[in-house]
């Protein structure tokens, strides 16, 4: 346990003299000799020098002895099985390798059960914990892979992309996975096609604009009037810019706007412009003579002899004769919007159309005669009337005759209009007159009568067999379609691509098949599970993977080794061979086995050795320990070589502070010269060595 050295301390010996000194105590000094890690012991003439317990005399003293690798070197076994031993100051300290634990006696390392409390291989969802000694494993059921010391999810879907087929959604769940569709999209996951969500009311578009369904989406755009992103819209003012262009007034409504003309103005089609109402085109604007129409208004004026009502609509005759007798110079005669002078018998109006002068012959005034004055032989003359009128009884004027006055009505067959001289026959609404007899009445029919119709009444015509239609046109029932003419009585002349009653018949020149019916010129309706151009191709849906062709309806023909009724079982086949003990599973897919992974389980998997390697042994795979040279043991813990000290010699660059003498100028104006010291560091090497460890084995010699 200790080294015990002596010394000669030049002490005189007191027996060897009768006046010998006494004895110095060497270890009471203030600096006792024996140095660090040792007890010293006082003796007669000198001392002894003790090593304390861990401790061995060496070249500088009392240095500490490494237990754990004196253990090593000789075989003993410093700690219990299952641990590992660090050297400390004057001792050494044993601790359990990881997986053990010190047991009560403290004395051994018992193996800790780690699967009363680990959580890593998931044992709530059905895996098992095996316990090993110093460690444990963890048996993982289907859908979780034994990784390192826990079960971890084996994420299908990654590692098979195209378990979910077509437009399915593979989600990964704990020792599983689900199959989903995309949003978008319904269907169970192997099967999906898209979401109407404008039909099914699954969208968030504003009630102001328009969804618009896409393969697994829907847009929203708001409706002309309306702005905003489709699934907020609000109404556009336009009455805000320029009116609306309108041009008189603007009405804002929601979405929309409308221009409004002021009262007098029509709106036009264009629904933007407006234009002066003539009131005077209806009813003469109700004004009794003359109608004047003014922008955006009009007024009633009379004709001359007549003054305006104060209605502003009805004329009034105005009286000249109460006005200085009209201005005649004898008989003045009020008439509707004017006035006659009148003179006693035998005399006629003058040119003034006032006075009165004396009448002889017809030369004169036409002898006062309104229309014809005849020379008598005997002298004299005589006034005579045009066709149409009556001389009156003053033997002078000539009076219309209303030729409509009488039960004849001047010969017309409807209305009959007098007319000054003459009279005019007129026809009823639905009417006109005949050219060839211009007193006769025929109906008028709108439209005309056709195909040798004969207009019998207004807008009724006696037609022929087989046009029983307005004006006598060609009627076909159904109607023809599609751009047809109808001919005549149900006979429709169809435009190419149709045919038959009513051109409702579409024509394919290349017949639909498989149940398939013709729509459209040329374009056929599929019935379900087929495609084309005349429904020819069939459908299999969800469709053939993996390079399978669809050969009936939902029935698919599968390349060499690939299964199911989809083609989606994979052949057992792999083209590569499975390595390290792999099992082939699927087409070019491996199995692998504990501590392998790859395509063809050809990666080692390498994890960290539990208890650790020693000895700079290499960990390998299953838990191994590759030794080193010199070293032995489960975890090359055992030295088979001695373990030598190495010392290697090296200079260690220091800093060290010198002091230098300069001069600088000094005194009064520099004129002095001074000795000035400062300190400045410098680099110098000092003599330094490195102390290591090694593994030595004695050289082999060949035979």
């Amino acid at each position: 346990d200790s080294f015990i050295f002596q010394t000669s301390g030049g002490k005189a010996d007191s027996s060897s003299s009768p006046n010998s000194v006494a004895d110095v105590d060497e270890c009471a000094g203030p600096e006792p000799p024996c140095g660090l890690y040792s007890n010293c012991t006082n003796t007669v003439g000198s001392y002894l020098c003790r090593c304390l317990r861990g401790f061995l005399r060496g070249p500088n003293g009392c240095e500490d002895v490494d237990e754990c690798q004196l253990a090593e070197a000789t075989g003993l076994q410093a700690c219990p099985p299952h641990s590992s031993c660090r050297n400390t100051l004057g001792s050494f300290a044993c601790s359990c390798d990881p997986g053990f634990v010190f047991g009560l006696d403290g004395k051994r390392c018992v193996d800790i059960d780690e699967c009363a409390f680990e959580e890593k291989c998931r044992r709530e969802l059905g895996n098992l914990c095996v316990n090993t000694e110093g460690s444990y494993r963890c048996r993982c059921q289907a859908g979780f892979r034994e990784t390192g010391q826990a079960c971890v999810d084996i994420d299908e879907c990654a590692e098979n992309p195209s378990l979910c087929s077509g437009l399915g959604v593979c989600e990964n769940s704990l020792g599983s996975y689900v199959c989903g569709c995309q949003p978008g999209f319904r269907g169970n996951g192997t099967y999906c096609e898209d979401e109407n969500e404008c039909a099914s009311g699954g969208h968030g578009c504003d009630s102001n604009a328009h969804c618009g369904n896409i393969i697994g989406s829907y847009f929203c755009q708001c409706y002309q009037g309306f702005n905003g992103d489709g699934h907020s819209c609000f109404d556009i003012d336009e009455c805000s810019v320029n009116n609306g262009d309108c041009p008189h007034s603007c009405v804002n409504q929601a979405g929309s706007y409308r221009c409004q003309c002021r009262p007098g103005y029509l709106l036009q089609e264009d629904a933007k412009n407006c234009t002066d109402i003539d009131e005077c085109e209806t009813a003469n604007g109700e004004c009794a003579q003359i109608c004047e129409n003014t922008d955006g208004s009009y007024g009633c004026s009379c004709r001359k002899g007549f003054q305006l009502h104060v209605d502003l609509k009805q004329c009034i005759d105005i009286d000249e004769c109460k006005i200085d007798n009209g201005g005649c110079a004898h008989t003045c005669n009020n008439t509707e919007g004017g006035f006659l002078c009148l003179c006693p018998p035998h005399q006629a109006l003058a040119k003034d159309s006032r006075t009165c002068i004396n009448i002889t012959s017809c030369s004169t005034r036409n002898g006062g005669c309104d229309h014809v004055c005849s020379q008598k032989q005997e002298g004299g003359f005589e006034c005579s009337c045009r066709a149409g009128w009556l001389l009156s009884s003053n033997g002078r004027t000539c009076e219309d005759v209303d030729e409509c006055a009488d039960f004849t009505r001047g010969g017309c067959e409807q209305q009959c209009e007098n007319l000054p001289g003459t009279f005019h026959c007129s026809c009823t609404k639905g009417f006109t007159l005949r050219s060839d007899e211009p007193t006769k009445c025929q109906p008028v029919c709108n439209p005309p009568c056709q195909n040798y119709g004969v207009c019998v009444a207004p807008d009724t015509c006696d037609c022929p067999a087989g046009y029983p239609g307005p004006g006598c046109s060609a009627t076909c029932s159904p109607p023809c379609a599609h751009g047809g003419t109808c001919m005549r009585h149900n006979m429709c002349q169809c435009p190419t691509g149709w045919t038959g009653p009513g051109c409702q018949a579409a024509v394919c020149e290349l017949p639909c098949a498989n149940g398939g019916r013709c729509v459209a010129p040329d374009s056929c309706q599929c019935t379900f599970g087929y495609s084309g151009e005349q429904c020819l191709t069939p459908l299999c849906s969800p469709p053939c993977l993996n390079g399978g062709k669809c050969i009936d309806v939902n029935k698919c023909v599968c390349p060499a080794g690939w299964l199911g009724a989809r083609c989606q079982i994979e052949p057992v086949r792999c083209e590569k061979e499975c390595l390290n003990g792999g099992k082939c599973v699927g087409y070019n897919s491996c199995r692998c086995p504990a501590g392998f992974l790859g395509p063809q389980c050809q990666t080692a998997v390498i994890e960290p050795c539990v208890p650790p390697c020693k000895h700079g042994a290499t960990c390998v795979q299953f838990n191994k320990c590759q030794c080193a040279e010199g070293t032995a043991g489960h975890r090359c813990e055992k030295l088979t070589c001695p373990i030598v000290t190495t010392k290697l010699s090296t200079a260690r660059a220091i800093r060290q502070g010198v002091r230098e003498s300069y001069v600088e100028r000094c005194g009064p104006l520099g004129v002095q010269l001074c000795t000035k010291y400062r300190t400045n560091q410098v680099r110098v090497y000092v003599q330094a060595y490195v102390v290591g460890y090694r593994i030595q084995c004695p050289p082999k010699h060949r035979q």
